[in-house]
């Protein structure tokens, strides 16, 4: 049997510990104590049950996979292993220490890989004598059910290792997708937009909550982008935010948004405070934030061709100026990211519109988009908000030519 060792036990630990053990696996689970393993192990348990009950697992495989996992307080017990992947908190000391450790205690040919979700690679490899064996492996919450995995190479990792990790993720049931290392990756970096544009309309009074929101899910996205940051919680987005700027040099274009900040400050975190965009001591019907709306200034040239993307975007539903611009603006900014990522080989068009899709249901990916809608009319639109906003709005070569 082969086994894989992880190396923390919190949600994402956990959960790659559950796809690791319903796939055959033995799982070597390790944390700081013997209570932080128990207690993961409980909720390991209790997910279990979960989909059993849903019809996901048959009982009797549920047990099997839970029987495979182990629990340890020792990395000196991944000397055994066949793949091990580090899940602990997000801090580059403390992942490079790990991965030195490791590398130390695991057989030169075993695969070390990171689930970091914002963190360099090339960083946390940085110090290790085995740095050609150190990738990511960047699943997405929760990771026994969502399909998408990234699979990050950085300058030294090794083609053989890279080509293991590929075939793993695929023995998990999972489809991988190959990125550089890169801020963000392929999904946190091109969904970044996703987010920061909603905020900046918000921020300048241009739409409200709610209007924002039902225009995406007219789109076809399952949530908003007010009610989804409600839901991760405004904080570990605004840590992404702030780690994929301050990694990109402060380009303009992920600069994150002094209201988004404020929140924050304010402990608006979403769900789990109670608050954020919505009051969920209210069932969440409605907006918590009220933000005075102030008369559109936005010339006719810059409504007319968000217009026509909306038309491009083959919306059934009726919306508003306002609503028609907060599209047009998020969706060109993730087509161009998508754009300049293939301009720097970050990744390919189809991997990036399978990553986009996958990894945060959109209903299209950015190159699909940008065939329905025109890469011309996109390009158009962002030299526009350049003229008028600045160089955040700068398009890509590859998309303006």
């Amino acid at each position: 049997m082969r086994a894989v060792g992880i190396a923390g036990t919190g949600t994402m630990g956990a959960g790659i510990a559950i796809a690791f053990a319903r796939s055959g696996w033995e799982v070597l689970l390790c944390d700081l104590s013997k209570e932080i393993v128990a207690r993961s192990l409980e909720r390991i348990s209790l997910e279990f049950q979960r989909e059993v009950r849903k019809g996901r697992i048959k009982p009797e495989d549920a047990q099997a996979a839970i029987a495979r996992i182990h629990p340890r307080t020792e990395l000196a017990e991944f000397s055994e292993a066949h793949l091990v992947i580090e899940a602990v908190t997000e801090n580059l000391e403390v992942k490079r220490e790990l991965f030195s450790k490791l590398d130390l205690i695991c057989r030169p040919d075993v695969p070390l890989a990171s689930n970091t979700s914002s963190l360099p690679i090339g960083a946390i490899a940085n110090g290790s004598a085995g740095r050609k064996r150190i990738a990511g492996l960047h699943f997405f919450n929760p990771a026994h059910r969502m399909k998408l995995v990234e699979v990050v190479k950085t300058d030294f990792v090794s083609e053989e290792i890279a080509q293991e990790l590929f075939q793993i993720v695929r023995q998990l049931g999972k489809i991988p997708i190959g990125t550089r290392d890169t801020p963000g990756f392929v999904v946190n970096r091109c969904a970044r937009h996703f987010y920061l544009e909603p905020l900046r309309f918000l921020s300048e009074r241009s739409g409200g909550v709610e209007e924002i929101d039902f225009a995406f899910e007219a789109a076809g996205f399952p949530m908003g982008p007010f009610r989804l940051m409600d839901m991760v919680g405004l904080d570990i987005n605004m840590i992404v935010s702030k780690s994929i700027y301050e990694q990109f040099f402060h380009e303009p274009r992920f600069r994150p948004v002094v209201l988004h900040q404020k929140m924050v400050e304010a402990g608006l975190l979403g769900r789990k405070a109670g608050a954020g965009f919505y009051d969920y001591m209210n069932n969440a019907r409605h907006s918590s934030l009220k933000i005075e709306r102030r008369d559109s200034i936005v010339s006719e040239m810059l409504k007319d061709l968000a217009r026509k993307i909306f038309n491009g975007l083959e919306i059934k539903q009726v919306l508003n100026d306002n609503q028609h611009l907060v599209l047009a603006r998020t969706i060109s900014m993730i087509v161009n990211e998508a754009f300049f990522m293939v301009e720097e080989g970050v990744s390919n068009t189809e991997d990036i519109d399978l990553a986009m899709k996958l990894g945060t249901n959109f209903p299209k990916g950015p190159f699909e988009i940008s065939t329905t809608v025109g890469r011309h009319l996109i390009s158009e639109f962002l030299q526009v908000m350049r003229h008028l906003y600045g160089d955040a709005y700068r398009p890509s070569l590859m998309l303006s030519h």
